[in-house]
């Protein structure tokens, strides 16, 4: 089972083979075995970019490196990294860069470009390091007999109020006890759901918690299943005793802190259930 992670880089790496003839978020999608809807959902809250800014900004770039290291011409530069005119080059370029394309030419301006982008750490047996960065969250806790159920109700009813953060959020959750602290044993009081909150979003109603989490380095897996055909979860067990045999062949650290998150995504297999599971390390475990 792939994780979100490596679904993106797919994306983003048959985007960086197709850079300069075109790849379409339909193509992209195909690639990164997703639905297009699912596709422009993940690709901006994993990358930061939708898909179609981050294609423009790598061509763009790739034009700055071939205006400074080269002589050819600026109509041959855009040309060659998908422009039809020079006209429609200059204007993509003064727009996204703030300078004409013939300042980086002269050297007169050191240009920002953007780096290809690599959502990958070291990868083991279907087991990945990823840097997760710090994210504010808006927070949803069901508690007994149904916590999961429950929560997830909560947060569906808030999205459908807010579209603008359903477009584009990530979701998180995690056991908690009956106080609201994070909690590891499979039976317990209630389960807490965070919904990732855009930068510029403003804050939620005082009915909805907002939080933080921190950044962090975590090993990652993935995992899909039915609970109507395996009401135990079995499947997410496996998941997480996989994690648990990586860090211990890998010799890696767990963090003290033992946070750990289920990442909820949409299912490669209609009908099933997916997490991505996340289990903190050491900060210097990468």
């Amino acid at each position: 089972m792939l994780t979100i992670y490596e679904q993106i880089q797919r994306a983003v790496d048959f985007a960086e083979g197709n850079l300069f003839v075109g790849a379409s978020s339909a193509e992209a999608a195909e690639v990164a075995c997703m639905s297009v809807s699912s596709f422009l959902r993940y690709f901006p809250a994993l990358t930061g970019y939708s898909f179609g800014e981050y294609v423009r900004k790598r061509r763009l770039s790739e034009a700055v490196d071939m205006l400074a290291t080269t002589d050819n011409a600026v109509l041959g530069v855009a040309l060659h990294v998908g422009y039809e005119s020079h006209e429609a080059f200059t204007r993509a370029f003064k727009r996204e860069l703030g300078v004409a394309p013939r300042n980086v030419r002269t050297g007169a301006l050191s240009v920002k470009r953007t780096p290809r982008l690599n959502l990958i750490g070291e990868m083991m047996m279907g087991v990945l390091i990823k840097n997760l960065p710090e994210m504010r969250v808006a927070c949803f806790d069901g508690f007994r007999p149904e916590p999961e159920s429950s929560a997830h109700q909560q947060m569906n009813a808030w999205l459908a109020e807010h579209p603008r953060v359903a477009g584009s959020h990530r979701c998180f959750g995690h056991n908690i006890d009956a106080a609201g602290n994070l909690a590891h044993e499979p039976e317990n009081e209630g389960y807490r759901v965070m919904v990732t909150l855009p930068d510029d979003a403003p804050l939620p109603g005082s009915d909805t918690t907002v939080a933080t989490i921190g950044a962090g380095v975590f090993v990652v897996t993935g995992v899909e299943g039915s609970f109507e055909e395996d009401p135990s979860g079995s499947w997410i067990t496996e998941g997480w005793r996989r994690l648990d045999v990586m860090v211990k062949r890998q010799g890696l650290r767990l963090h003290p802190s033992h946070r750990w998150f289920e990442e909820l995504l949409d299912p490669v297999v209609p009908g099933r259930t997916r997490f991505d599971l996340y289990a903190e390390l050491e900060p210097d475990a990468d």
